[in-house]
């Protein structure tokens, strides 16, 4: 049980940083922004008001209570992905890890969440159909989730 946890915390957090740093990177360059946290907890706010769609018309200054529940929320995902492993592949997973896993967890499923969960409660839409540059969108999340991935998946191995 100890090594579950360790194993769901490390590689959780630590691909989770990951993809922060990532996002520092590519925000510094200035490709994209990157997920802006506090506004995703004031989304994650009106979803228990009955607002699906993030209210874009908004512009107050985020407040520390949604800066704390987008970032939490954010690595609670982070934490969620990492517990899948050892529940849909064992235990023994985690002593042995291997790559297609990660592929399917890392890039396939949490991309997909972005792209149709939080694309669109963002009011981005689907597949980021409303950015101005959908398919660099597409292809920024893409990038970020193999970047997650990587970590997911060489932070399993030190673990191993």
């Amino acid at each position: 049980m100890q090594q579950t946890v360790i194993f769901i915390v490390i590689v959780g957090i630590g691909s989770t940083i990951a993809l922060d740093l990532w996002s520092i990177i590519v925000a510094w360059i200035g490709w994209m922004p990157g997920t802006h946290w506090p506004s995703v907890g004031r989304w994650l706010l009106g979803l228990l008001s009955g607002r699906l769609v993030f209210d874009q018309n908004n512009t107050s200054p985020n407040t520390m209570t949604e800066s704390v529940i987008g970032w939490g929320f954010h690595y609670i995902i982070g934490l969620a992905y990492a517990a899948m492993y050892p529940l849909f592949w064992g235990l023994d997973f985690l002593s042995a890890p291997t790559i297609l896993p990660f592929l399917l967890i890392g890039v396939v499923v949490s991309t997909l969440a972005g792209l149709i969960i939080l694309m669109p409660g963002m009011g981005a839409g689907l597949f980021a159909r409303k950015t101005p540059t959908p398919m660099l969108t597409i292809l920024y999340v893409l990038v970020a989730h193999v970047i997650f991935t990587i970590a997911q998946y060489l932070l399993a191995l030190g673990l191993a």
